[in-house]
């Protein structure tokens, strides 16, 4: 880190975040071993001369007291011509504190809300610990996991018109939870709502400067374990706070390792040298801004291509099943008509019982007409012949038989027949 890096903290406005206070040792131990230098702005903001040489000035929430009109024009002007900020509130926000914080958050886009936040089903200990891990990726929350902002109020984005946003760019960094609810002032009474997903740290980036905010100073704390300073990703993400308001994080980037297919890193070599690119970062920049800026074109096109390859490449699996079903259809052993009369005439003749055959009479005259074999002159056995057998001989000499005959029945029937001629 650079060693000429200045901090001041407000000291002016009864503030309780002071590097006296016991309770916050741990982050003032966190300051002066990250090589900060500090300064105490004890006269308020009334000079931008005086404060301008700081590069960043950490506020906690007034106690019983107004910001000056002059004092919200110069913080806005410090943070205008590139200076930092960092606002931290308390719980139930300005009204609970008696000062008017808002008339300064307000001017970078967003406000502090008086109420209290609660989950009832991921905190720490008591319900006005809740523990967050609903996170927008960021140089802030790069490396955070999981944070607890106890005792904390949330934050309101303020709607921006088309000019003011030129200028203004404000984003909600950490939300609650899907549980979260909360004990809110409505102007008369407190009253309790469920509030998910509700804003609870933001940043604004104000013309050339930068503004982070969230709404509790327990996460500076040295006394509680569970829930301050040394509590989960807590001090993670005020050092992430303090360096991105610091340093100029979007022009030095960061330094990562990544692997880069063979042809492809030769093309982009070449037209790094063709083209003069100044580096080999700027290809790969580029690439990333305009995946960033059409990823749900991209995301689209893709999906559709893959769902095309998966309807080709799964129709070879269909035919092969089909011809699989086929296979085990053929090795079923056929039987013919004239079987199944056999089987159920046996049937017939065990149970005493007339079964119905599906088969239509038209159907067994088609049969009968496809045999191409028949039979002149019968045995003297005629149960030595098949239902079938016997059937054409019937056909043949004209002999008419009932639907559903039984083979015993066409016996008798043949013989009373012969035996009348």
């Amino acid at each position: 880190m650079k060693n000429d890096i200045t901090v001041g903290l407000d000291y002016s406005h009864n503030n309780m975040l002071t590097l006296e206070a016991s309770s916050y040792a741990d982050f003032t131990q966190f300051l002066f071993t990250s090589a900060y230098k500090l300064g105490k702005i004890e006269a308020g903001f009334h000079s931008l001369e005086k404060i301008k040489n700081y590069n960043a000035i950490i506020m906690s929430i007034p106690k019983n007291i107004n910001l000056a009109p002059k004092e919200i024009e110069v913080l806005e002007e410090f943070v205008r011509t590139g200076g930092s900020l960092l606002i931290i509130g308390s719980q139930g926000g300005e009204y609970a504190n008696r000062t008017n914080i808002n008339e300064l958050t307000r001017k970078f886009g967003f406000e502090f809300v008086t109420d209290e936040i609660n989950d009832s089903v991921n905190y720490v200990n008591l319900q006005k610990r809740p523990l967050l891990a609903n996170f927008k990726p960021h140089y802030i929350t790069e490396n955070v996991k999981k944070i607890i902002l106890s005792s904390a109020c949330s934050l309101g984005t303020i709607k921006l018109t088309p000019k003011e946003a030129k200028d203004i760019k404000v984003e909600v960094l950490v939300r609650g939870g899907l549980n979260c609810w909360r004990r809110r002032f409505d102007g008369t009474d407190w009253i309790e709502e469920d509030c998910p997903k509700v804003p609870l740290l933001v940043t604004s980036e104000y013309y050339h400067g930068q503004v982070v905010s969230f709404g509790t100073l327990s996460i500076f704390s040295s006394l509680g374990r569970e829930y301050g300073f040394s509590a989960f990703d807590n001090d993670i993400i005020i050092a992430n706070i303090l360096r991105w308001l610091t340093l100029d994080i979007t022009a030095e980037g960061k330094v990562i390792t990544i692997e880069i297919q063979r042809d492809l890193f030769h093309w982009a070599d070449s037209v790094v040298k063709r083209k003069k690119w100044e580096n080999f970062s700027d290809v790969v920049n580029v690439g990333l801004k305009y995946f960033k800026d059409n990823y749900n074109t991209i995301m689209k096109e893709l999906e559709s291509k893959q769902q095309d390859r998966y309807q080709i490449t799964s129709r070879p699996k269909k035919v092969e099943e089909e011809k699989e079903e086929e296979k085990v259809i053929d090795l079923i052993p056929k039987r013919k008509v004239e079987d199944l009369d056999d089987i159920i005439s046996a049937i017939e003749d065990i149970s005493g019982e007339k079964y119905e055959r599906t088969l239509t009479g038209d159907e067994e005259e088609d049969i009968l007409e496809k045999e191409s074999e028949f039979i002149g002159e019968l045995p003297g056995d005629l149960n030595s012949l098949t239902v079938k057998e016997l059937k054409r001989f019937c056909a043949k000499n004209d002999i008419n038989l009932p639907v559903n005959s039984r083979k015993a029945d066409i016996i008798k029937i043949i013989k009373y027949v012969i035996d009348n001629d």
